[in-house]
């Protein structure tokens, strides 16, 4: 058996130069979970698998450039050549409200043709093939969750988009692999309150969860990655990387 966790998309807020918003795909023996799905991700996304093939999709919270992608989801499924593909989509609160209103503006279409749809939460879990996945809620203006997905004691956590975060640190308490947002750069001096994590915060919340790895994704994408790689080393002795498009790794 494998497990990895491939970047689809890693650019925060808005689209970066050659990077796509969060998406990320989860595997492990033969099935697939993709976890969000902002705004280019899915492009990466079929470079790797078929939409058709996936087994669920977690969108963590309903803002853009975390689940407008799955619009495009959606006609790629309901007008497969085979016909409609029915998958699981688990999503936070709010997020299926979102969507959907766009999908009414021009088409008498619903999503529930094609996804089968669960609302979720901080301490909900469930299971995609041998992935239990397990959500906490996050500090963030709208409802939103992280995950963490583990196979066989192997396990990595994304922190979707959170500000400082207690029970992120439990959910990434020993994580083999964690993929954690590191929105702003310094002292966050001049922007908003309760939002995102900077580069050193994310370093900081790594350390006291004890992760064995760090890598910083959902960086503003009109930053200098370089200078969030060497404000994350400031708080994060471990094993540090940038997330980047189609960069994968592998767990087991």
């Amino acid at each position: 058996m494998t497990f990895d966790v491939t970047v689809l998309g890693c650019s925060g807020s808005h689209t970066g130069p050659g990077r796509a918003c969060s998406g990320y795909l989860a595997r492990a023996d033969g099935h697939q979970l993709l976890i969000d799905c902002g705004n280019g991700s899915t492009a990466n996304l079929q470079r790797v698998t078929r939409p058709a093939d996936l087994d669920a999709i977690l969108i963590t919270h309903r803002h853009v450039d975390h689940c407008i992608d799955l619009i495009g989801m959606f006609y790629a499924l309901r007008f497969h050549p085979k016909g409609p593909q029915p998958i699981e989509l688990y999503a936070a609160a709010e997020v299926v409200e979102t969507l959907t209103g766009l999908l009414s503006h021009d088409s008498t279409l619903g999503f529930g043709e094609v996804f089968h749809v669960t609302e979720v939460a901080g301490g909900d879990r469930f299971r995609v093939g041998p992935m239990q996945v397990s959500l906490a809620d996050t500090v963030h203006p709208v409802p939103t969750v992280a995950a963490k997905v583990e196979v066989d004691g192997a396990s990595f956590v994304y922190s979707s988009d959170t500000a400082w975060c207690p029970d992120l640190i439990e959910l990434a308490r020993d994580t083999d692999l964690f993929l954690c947002e590191a929105t702003w750069q310094g002292d966050g001096d001049g922007v908003p309150e309760g939002m995102h994590l900077s580069a050193r915060e994310a370093g900081r919340l790594a350390t006291e969860a004890g992760a064995r790895r760090l890598v910083l994704t959902h960086v503003l994408g009109s930053l200098d990655r370089n200078r969030s790689l060497a404000e994350a080393q400031e708080t994060y002795a471990g094993d540090l990387a940038l997330a980047e498009d189609l960069r994968s790794w592998l767990l087991i």
